[in-house]
């Protein structure tokens, strides 16, 4: 087991030279109309003018490739607003139910490929970024990683996927969690929660017979990721032994 965690770990070190092209940026054919911070962003009169702005055209979704996709939305404008809501599954709903993109983006079957290799790219760049004096690039790191999380734990992504995927993606996960313990001042707060609320969604999947781990008390984190020390030693546990 502390090879296989030894060999995931390097490969996260190299993830950004391996994935660094995944969705890239620069050959986007299509990009949203208006953005926050514009005029024409500020003119729009409710959130409900937002949301329609930033959809994407069924021309685009039907040609589009996965991966330009996943860019896409992560570039969603009201991506964020997920973590508005105290209920982080109230705010999946939400975003799924507004965003036609992502919507799409759930139905591709490499999806989950894409998203955990996303992961893993951004994990290994931020500890470069440490080592700058942009707090607003490292913040911005750190709630896109939390953000790619809440992504992983969402079952639409899974309506195809073998248990083998489902334990790769809790295996990403748990590496996850064990870089962002490097890093407690930068992670502390939503940066574990969010990792905590997608491994013991992942953990359900898995298993269902496992959900009554994280009943009565214990449900809080399947919702908003809070928890105590005894869950986080059962999620622990129980990561470790469901990818062996």
């Amino acid at each position: 087991m502390k090879i296989r965690i030894i060999l995931v770990v390097f490969f996260i070190l190299f993830s950004r030279l391996s994935f660094g092209q995944v969705g890239d940026t620069n050959r986007l054919q299509w990009d949203y109309p208006v953005k926050p911070g514009t005029e024409e962003w500020k003119k729009l009169e409710n959130t409900q003018a937002r949301i329609d702005a930033c959809q994407i055209p069924d021309s685009v979704l039907q040609n589009i490739s996965t991966g330009d996709l996943m860019t896409l939305c992560l570039r969603y404008p009201l991506l964020h607003a997920v973590f508005a809501f105290n209920n982080i599954n109230d705010g999946l709903k939400k975003l799924f139910t507004d965003f036609n993109g992502i919507r799409e983006f759930a139905k591709r079957e490499d999806a989950i490929t894409y998203l955990r290799e996303k992961y893993f790219a951004e994990l290994g760049i931020f500890p470069s970024k440490l080592s700058t004096d942009s707090h607003l690039e490292i913040g911005y790191s750190i709630v896109h990683i939390s953000m790619l999380e809440i992504l992983l734990s969402y079952s639409d992504f899974y309506t195809n996927a073998t248990t083998k995927v489902q334990k790769e993606v809790l295996e990403s996960l748990l590496v996850g969690y064990i870089e962002k313990i490097k890093y407690p001042d930068y992670f502390q707060g939503i940066g574990f929660k969010t990792n905590l609320f997608a491994r013991a969604h992942i953990i359900t999947k898995i298993d269902a017979a496992l959900s009554s781990t994280f009943e009565g008390k214990n449900s809080a984190v399947l919702f908003s990721g809070r928890t105590n020390a005894d869950v986080i030693n059962t999620i622990d546990s129980l990561s470790y032994k469901l990818i062996k």
